[in-house]
């Protein structure tokens, strides 16, 4: 009989950390969340960024089927499938997605006709999906901003196709990536596309494909020296950014930034000893940027899309 325990529960055991880590994995993966941000260009067409959003800690998944995800864009005359067409080896491969939003990549489809279109974005064989819908070449019903502030300023960037529309909802509340606002700050205030034989052939970041519809726009900020980019050569356009970091690009945009005479003055208390201090109050005397409160910015709160909206209309080349 002891004999028999002895061989019974390794076995239960076993068994159960089975139970107990299998769950760890579906746990992990239910974490993530796959995203798209679409942003329409002035000559037709879209640029479409496909990213991972992971809000704990790092991942690292497993894919048997020689690539890791796949975009899907159906419209009545327009069919895209990221894969189709494409040839992939079968090894297994592991992606791992840190903690933060992680691009996957851009895509670029100038021959997009406008329309309606629905999309589907997933990782393969991960239960990680999105899907819905999108309008191009006209302006789509907002059912999300009845109650918002930015009502009015949503409407007119919504109308001017500085930002985009997903499945009718604008998301005033959400934060925005760093690609989506460089790109509709640009076209907001006429911001002139920078081409690679500019910068003598040079791309400065390393995480954007320089074919790349909208890159040409990413460069001119770094031409202007307005934006660098991160000390390890990227410029991580799928991230987020706070409201002090969008002051500091919209000041350095606009054509009268603040000078080295200029004066910082604001009601905002927690810009003490804030290295966006100037660049706030700068865009608070041209009204520009409003605060949280009364008395408070928020210069390292997560920039959202109502703001957004707000800042652009105030900016805009009329």
């Amino acid at each position: 009989m002891r004999k028999l325990v002895e061989k019974i529960i390794p076995v239960l055991l076993c068994l159960s950390l089975f139970v107990v880590m299998a769950p760890l994995a579906t746990s992990a993966a239910g974490t993530l969340t796959i995203k798209l941000d679409v942003m329409q260009l002035p000559t037709g067409g879209v640029e479409l960024m496909v990213y991972v959003v992971n809000p704990g800690s790092s991942v690292t998944m497993q894919f048997s089927s020689g690539y890791y995800y796949d975009v899907e864009i159906t419209g009545s005359n327009f069919h895209y499938k990221d894969s189709q067409g494409k040839s992939y080896t079968q090894a297994i491969m592991k992606k791992t997605f840190p903690t933060g939003n992680t691009l996957i990549r851009f895509i670029t489809l100038p021959n997009i006709p406008a329309g309606s279109y629905t999309y589907k974005v997933w990782l393969v064989g991960q239960n990680v999906s999105t899907s819905g819908s999108f309008v191009l070449g006209s302006v789509p019903e907002i059912t999300d901003i009845s109650n918002s502030w930015a009502k009015d300023n949503i409407t007119t960037v919504v109308e001017k196709k500085f930002l985009t529309v997903l499945d009718n909802k604008f998301r005033p509340t959400e934060p925005i990536t760093r690609g989506e606002f460089m790109y509709a700050l640009a076209l907001a205030t006429g911001v002139k596309p920078v081409t690679l034989a500019e910068l003598d052939g040079k791309n400065p970041f390393k995480d954007v494909d320089p074919k790349s519809a909208v890159a040409p726009y990413y460069w001119a900020f770094y031409k202007a020296n307005i934006v660098k980019g991160y000390p390890d050569g990227t410029l991580r356009p799928a991230g987020y950014l706070t409201r002090g970091e969008a002051a500091k690009l919209i000041a350095l945009t606009l054509p009268l930034e603040p000078g080295q005479n200029f004066i910082p003055k604001s009601p905002f208390t927690d810009l003490f000893g804030h290295w966006s201090k100037i660049y706030v109050a700068y865009l608070y005397e041209k009204g520009v940027v409003k605060g949280m409160t009364e008395t408070t910015f928020g210069p390292d709160l997560t920039l959202t899309r109502d703001q957004v909206a707000a800042f652009l209309t105030r900016v805009m080349v009329k």
